[in-house]
C-alpha cells in the first residue's frame, strides 16, 4: 500500500512538473506576416487555440504596442484561460513586409528587358521619368510580391512603360511606371585628343558603358585590338574605333636605310640595305642590297630594322656583297 502511494504521489509530482513547464508565457515582441494576430502569435504553448485571432495586426511594415493586460483578457475572453500578463506592460507587434523600393523594381524589370533582349541582366541600364512610390510594402508570405502584368518597351528609343503587381493583404494591386531601358555594352573609346599617326598605349583608352543600340551593325574594336596601333586620322578624345581608323604602325618606309639581319644557328650577321617598300612589325617587305643589287625578303621586327633566316650559303653570299 505504502509503495501505490509512493508512486502514485510521484506521479502527481511528475505531472505537476510537466504543466510548470508547459505553462504559457507572454512574448514581449511578436512578428507577424498576416493581417491578424493570433493568441498563438502571442502566448507560448497555446496548444488547441493557437490559431484563433484575437487582435488586428499593424499596417504592412509597421510596429505598434498592445497593453499586455488587454491582451490577457481577450485571450481569456476566447477560452484561453491560462493567459496572463507575465509581469509585462506592453506587448511589441510588427508587421512583416518587404519593400517595394526602388532596388526591387528595377531588378524585376531588369530581368524582364534582359530576356526580351537576349543578354544578361547588368547589361541593362534602368532610368525613370514618373515618380516612384514612397514607402511601399508588399506581404511578407506572398510568394511573388512583385510581379509583371504588362510591358511597352522600344529598344530603339529604349523608352517603356510597365504595369507592375503587387501583392497588399492578399490582392494584387496595379503599380504603373515610365522611363527608359537600354542595353548597354562596354566598349573601349580614346580617353585623349590623338593626331594622325599617334600610336595607341594602354594609357589612351578607357572602358565605357555604353547604349548598344546605336553600335548594333558598327564593327568596333577592343581595347586589346587598339594596343600599340597607328591611328589614320585626326581622332576626339571619347571616340570609339573600328578597323578603318587604324593600321598597324610603319617602322620602315620605303627608301629608308633600314639594317638587316641575318639569323643562323650559333650566329647573327648584319648589314645595311635599302627598303623597296614599307611595313609595320612582322610584315616581309623587299630590301635591297645597294652593293649586289640584290633584293631579299626580310620580315620587320623594329624600327629600320629588319630579320632573314637564312642558311650558310646565303650568309657567304651576303659577306661577298659586303
Amino acid at each position: 500500500m505504502r509503495k501505490l502511494a509512493t508512486t502514485f504521489f510521484a506521479g502527481l509530482m511528475a505531472l505537476a512538473a510537466g504543466n510548470a513547464f508547459a505553462a504559457p508565457t507572454l512574448r514581449p515582441t511578436v512578428n507577424v506576416t498576416g493581417p491578424i494576430v493570433t493568441i498563438g502569435d502571442f502566448y507560448s504553448e497555446a496548444g488547441d487555440l493557437a490559431a484563433t485571432p484575437i487582435f488586428r495586426s499593424p499596417d504592412l511594415g509597421t510596429t505598434g504596442n498592445v497593453s499586455a493586460l488587454i491582451i490577457a483578457q481577450q485571450a481569456q475572453a476566447a477560452g484561453f484561460i491560462q493567459a496572463g500578463t507575465d509581469g509585462l506592460t506592453t506587448v511589441s507587434v510588427h508587421r512583416l513586409s518587404i519593400p517595394v523600393d526602388e532596388a526591387l523594381i528595377s531588378d524585376i524589370l531588369r530581368n524582364a528587358f534582359a530576356e526580351r533582349a537576349n543578354t544578361q541582366p547588368d547589361q541593362i541600364d534602368i532610368s525613370y521619368t514618373s515618380l516612384l512610390p514612397m514607402n511601399l510594402q508588399a506581404d511578407a508570405n506572398a510568394v511573388s510580391p512583385l510581379t509583371i502584368g504588362h510591358i511597352n518597351w522600344s529598344p530603339r528609343t529604349a523608352r517603356f512603360k510597365a504595369i507592375l503587381n503587387v501583392v497588399q493583404e492578399g490582392q494584387s494591386k496595379p503599380l504603373s511606371v515610365t522611363g527608359s531601358a537600354s542595353q548597354v555594352i562596354s566598349i573601349a573609346t580614346l580617353a585623349r585628343n590623338m593626331d594622325r599617326g599617334a600610336i595607341i598605349t594602354a594609357n589612351d583608352i578607357r572602358q565605357e558603358r555604353k547604349p548598344a543600340y546605336p553600335y548594333a551593325r558598327r564593327e568596333l574594336l577592343a581595347a586589346n585590338e587598339l594596343i600599340g596601333m597607328e591611328v589614320r586620322r585626326n581622332i576626339r578624345a571619347g571616340s570609339t574605333l573600328s578597323p578603318k581608323d587604324v593600321s598597324t604602325p610603319v617602322l620602315i618606309k620605303r627608301g629608308a636605310k633600314v639594317t638587316v639581319i641575318y639569323k643562323v644557328p650559333g650566329m647573327n650577321i648584319s648589314t645595311q640595305g635599302k627598303a623597296r617598300s614599307e611595313g609595320g612589325k612582322n610584315d616581309l617587305i623587299e630590301i635591297i642590297n645597294p652593293i649586289s643589287q640584290k633584293v631579299i625578303l626580310a620580315e620587320v621586327i623594329a624600327k629600320n630594322m629588319a630579320v632573314v633566316t637564312t642558311t650558310n650559303t646565303q650568309v657567304a653570299a651576303v659577306l661577298e656583297n659586303r
